[in-house]
């Protein structure tokens, strides 16, 4: 066998033939045909396992037989009909395999899911909530909540901020002014300090207020803060000395304590007057 053929039976193997069918494939490839003799010593394979492997090659239709008198003689199929055997036996292998396995998970899931059900009211579970860290998950997190906002969005607007760069702020913007178009209440309450302190604040601050945002002013604020539709809250995590800039923020999805929340946010709304 040529030295650039051996290098081939790796891909032979990776196709679904074993390493000595692949030896023998391209030695029977080399000449019009061959005896189990003259495999043997041109594969150097022994040759009770010569049987054995041309046998398998015969049954996989890779490979024909033919008698000469009481010799029998041993050919290759060509290429292109013997490796679509070959890919047609492995699919079907794998359409097999997918049948037992769509068996074993419809048996499972018949098993298991009327116990998830018993069990998905289970007061200790929190999946309703979630931790960020990071400011793109946040910013991603809170940009997808505005865009389920159908009903309105509640702010105690203070920092730090996510939006600490030009395109963070264009796309909040962008999908605040979203939720407006699409009838629900938007009202924003900013510390007085801040919208002295940050001119890019205030001027954000006027620009919604012409599409109908709603925004007030008041000394302090308790908290930073978000209710989207009576049904979701973002708070922030309290942050370790030093940490000024970090944030991070827990999304909780809970209409009890959402609800709380805007009774929280409408006393101070209230109590406070209205950005000029």
């Amino acid at each position: 066998m040529k030295p650039e053929y051996r290098k081939q039976i790796q891909k032979f193997i990776e196709l679904g033939l074993t390493e000595r069918e692949a030896k023998v494939y391209i030695t029977l490839l080399s000449k019009k045909g061959f005896t189990t003799l003259e495999l043997q010593n041109s594969v150097e394979i022994p040759r009770t396992k010569v049987y054995e492997v041309i046998k398998r090659m015969l049954a996989r239709g890779i490979c024909t037989e033919r008698g000469l008198g009481k010799v029998k003689y041993y050919e290759a199929v060509e290429p292109k009909i013997a490796f679509q055997r070959v890919f047609d036996e492995y699919k079907d292998e794998c359409e097999e395999e997918l049948k037992k396995r769509k068996a074993l998970k419809e048996s499972v899931t018949s098993i298991f899911s009327p116990l998830f059900n018993e069990n998905k009211d289970n007061q200790y579970s929190l999946d309703f909530v979630e931790v960020f860290n990071d400011k793109e998950q946040i910013q991603n997190k809170y940009l997808q909540a505005l865009k389920d906002t159908k009903l309105s969005l509640l702010t105690f607007n203070k920092g730090p901020y996510v939006c600490d760069n030009s395109n963070r702020l264009k796309a909040q913007a962008r999908e605040e002014s979203k939720v407006i178009k699409r009838g629900a209440i938007c009202k924003n309450i900013f510390e007085a300090g801040e919208l002295q302190g940050q001119d890019w604040l205030l001027k954000y601050v006027r620009n919604q207020s012409k599409l109908g945002q709603q925004a007030r002013v008041t000394a302090s604020l308790p908290i930073k803060m978000v209710v989207f539709d009576e049904m979701k809250v973002l708070f922030p995590l309290l942050r370790t000395s030093g940490e000024t800039n970090s944030i991070s923020m827990i999304f909780i999805e809970h209409r009890e304590l959402a609800v709380a929340c805007k009774m929280l946010f409408n006393f101070i709304w209230e109590n406070s007057k209205p950005v000029k």
